[in-house]
């Protein structure tokens, strides 16, 4: 796992490992939330290589590599929700292949996001992404969500520990380098965009721009620390700044 190209900026940990179950598809690398029904993160590397013209594939599935005992995430929990099947990593970024892409549609890389919020600032986002990745950057990439102590569920199963939390906000964290760079080739002066987008019905006409936040207010407000293989020095320029 931490040979992963996807995670080679390091993997993020927080203080509670139980609820960290950290999952290798290839295409990217999940800690998932058994508690949650849904992924603490999901990080994955971005270049050209990765761009192709193989077509959206839709075909949302339930993540057959999870532990028997974890509540397998369906098509029927999100039904009627109110809710999109909020890709992380999204399906935009691996379009090199249809293998590539059908892995971005595994619950295990999917939340419950509002469509407001999933097709406006947070897809402008990823359009921008891929558009750093055609002119020759490397990127390295996290996202996740922000979820209340209680958190609100969706699904209709009657127990709730069998349904999916919802978070309050999804976060990203874009690290921009150049081809062939690596966690020893990031400096203070590293380009960086961190966001926190709120789960909200009233985002559809904003800009991505409106949610930048620094990477130290993301660590706080979700309890990981990312980027753990740069130097505390460098961690300490680029995550404390907002672009």
């Amino acid at each position: 796992m931490a040979a992963s190209l996807h995670v080679a900026l390091g993997i993020p940990v927080d203080a509670d490992p139980s609820d960290d179950t950290l999952l290798d598809r290839g295409e990217l690398v999940i800690s998932y939330n058994h508690r949650l029904n849904a992924p603490n993160w999901v990080a994955w590397h971005l270049d050209a290589g990765d761009l192709g013209s193989t077509k959206r594939s839709n075909g949302f599935r339930t993540d057959a590599g999870l532990p028997t005992s974890f509540y397998p995430v369906r098509d029927a929990d999100y039904s009627g929700s109110g809710f999109d099947r909020g890709h992380l990593c999204p399906s935009g970024d691996r379009t090199r292949s249809p293998e590539a892409n059908r892995a971005t549609f595994l619950f295990t890389n999917v939340h419950p996001q509002r469509h407001e919020m999933n097709a406006g600032p947070w897809e402008k986002l990823e359009t921008y992404e891929r558009e750093l990745a055609r002119s020759g950057k490397e990127l390295f990439l996290v996202a996740g969500g922000l979820f209340a102590d209680e958190p609100e569920r969706i699904g209709k199963n009657p127990e709730p520990a069998r349904r999916i939390a919802v978070p309050t906000a999804s976060y990203k964290i874009v690290v921009v380098l150049e081809r062939g760079q690596r966690a020893a080739d990031v400096t203070a002066d590293t380009p960086v965009i961190a966001v926190s987008m709120p789960n909200r019905t009233d985002l559809a006409n904003r800009r991505y721009q409106d949610f930048l936040v620094s990477i130290r207010e993301l660590e706080k407000s979700s309890g990981y620390d990312f980027d753990t293989n740069v130097s505390r020095v460098v961690q300490d320029a680029i995550e404390t700044r907002v672009p």
